[in-house]
């Protein structure tokens, strides 16, 4: 995400075509109106025209279907100063793929009103557009397979997503549109076909596999009933190496498996400076740092499933540069709207374990491994295990568990860390 700060405050302009917008963007279009179809002009106009094909190929590719009729579509986007101005802003995070056709409409037809400095401005915000949806698909494929993936970590689809993952942002650094957007729907594809290749093993794997399974969904759901913040030390597992902190049992265990990985290239240990936070912590976390705490009961580290590092450095950190390229293989990652380029907050020290970002409001809600059987004969997840009652009752009931648990409420970002443990705001 740091590379969409520069792309969206500067888009690179193509070399080829430079001197012509130069030209257009100092006293040019002046020079376009003496010149309709002097060679420089149709140039340029030729290449806008060649970027929005390329736009329009890329979005087709993401939305999965032809792009509507653009001579039914021009009287909407002709000469729109509205749609000018929005397509050449920067975009924020939330953009979806269902919005690309009517941007790309549009740009098609400024290009088609002959103003060239416009048409850039246009184009490059559509490329930026593209981009950014690439980038968000791409990614959250990999967050949804990111649990599923420790089930079948031989499936060489694992292998693909990864570089899917990898290609769409490579591509989106160079801006090219059409790479990106290919190489997202190969993560999207990817991230689906393990989880099938998961559900496979509920059916037809032995029994090992099984278990393993079934032990995967049994933790998901070991939370379940209970409400944030409010649930018991012993269906929390210590994490293996810091032993006071506490989080669901699976994130503890894949934290370990990340954990020694990180060892071997740093010779320490993680510091883990948070995780497991009660409500009432949540309560006093809120009553210090004020708004920039999570409203209490709304923390994903109520839920067990956040820690805080101790990050000196915050985003400039070697520590955190090897989690964003690492912690996804072991089921974690940093939300992407704590990203140094994402809309905040920007905590460089918080990472989430089996959750999902919604970019657009800045949330991130809890995951299943997704494995259980689609179709029969059909296994049944295992009953949540018998565990004592909450110590303070719950506001209100949790619903019977579900395939994907919902908790109430809907967990929004976590806090920063406290003011005694926790490290600066970078």
């Amino acid at each position: 995400m740091a590379f969409l700060t520069a792309v969206l405050a500067a888009p690179p302009v193509d070399p080829s075509h430079s001197v012509d917008v130069a030209q257009a963007a100092s006293g040019g279009e002046a020079l376009v109106a003496q010149q309709p179809t002097g060679p420089a002009y149709t140039q340029a106009l030729t290449r806008l025209d060649d970027r929005v094909a390329a736009v329009e190929t890329a979005t087709v590719t993401l939305v999965g279907r032809p792009l509507v009729d653009l001579t039914e579509a021009a009287s909407r986007t002709l000469f729109r100063p509205d749609l000018v101005d929005d397509t050449a802003a920067p975009v924020m995070s939330g953009l979806t793929a269902d919005q690309l056709p009517d941007r790309v409409l549009g740009a098609r037809q400024q290009v088609a009103s002959g103003d060239v400095a416009a048409a850039t401005r246009v184009v490059e915000g559509v490329e930026t557009d593209v981009l950014l949806v690439a980038l968000d698909l791409g990614d959250q494929s990999a967050q949804n397979a990111a649990m599923t993936r420790l089930l079948v970590a031989a499936d060489p689809q694992v292998a693909l997503l990864d570089a899917a993952v990898g290609a769409t942002h490579a591509a989106a650094e160079v801006r090219d549109v059409v790479a990106a957007a290919t190489s997202a729907v190969q993560a999207r594809d990817a991230a689906a076909g393990i989880t099938v290749a998961a559900q496979q093993i509920a059916v037809t794997g032995d029994e090992a596999a099984k278990a393993a399974v079934a032990k995967v969904e049994e933790q998901a759901r070991s939370t379940d009933g209970y409400t944030n913040g409010n649930i018991p030390l012993k269906v929390l597992c210590a994490v293996a190496f810091a032993p006071s902190q506490r989080l669901r049992c699976d994130a503890a265990e894949a934290l370990a498996r990340m954990n020694a990985a990180y060892r071997v290239d740093f010779g320490h240990d993680l510091r883990i400076t948070g995780s497991y936070r009660t409500l009432e912590e949540q309560i006093s976390t809120r009553a210090a740092k004020g708004t920039m705490a999570a409203v209490p009961g709304t923390s994903n580290h109520g839920w067990g499933l956040a820690i805080d590092l101790d990050q000196v450095n915050g985003y400039r950190s070697a520590q955190y540069a090897w989690l964003k390229a690492h912690a996804m293989t072991y089921g974690w990652h940093h939300p992407t709207y704590m990203d140094e380029g994402g809309r905040g907050p920007h905590e460089p020290w918080h990472w989430e374990f089996g959750t999902s970002d919604d970019a657009g409001t800045g949330t991130s809600v809890p995951i299943t491994a997704g494995v259980a059987a689609p179709t029969t004969p059909t296994v049944t997840s295992p009953a949540p295990p018998v565990v004592e009652q909450p110590s303070v009752a719950p506001a209100a009931p949790a619903a019977p568990p579900s395939a994907t648990p919902t908790p109430t409420p809907t967990p929004t970002p976590s806090s920063s860390p406290t003011a005694s443990t926790g490290p600066s705001a970078p």
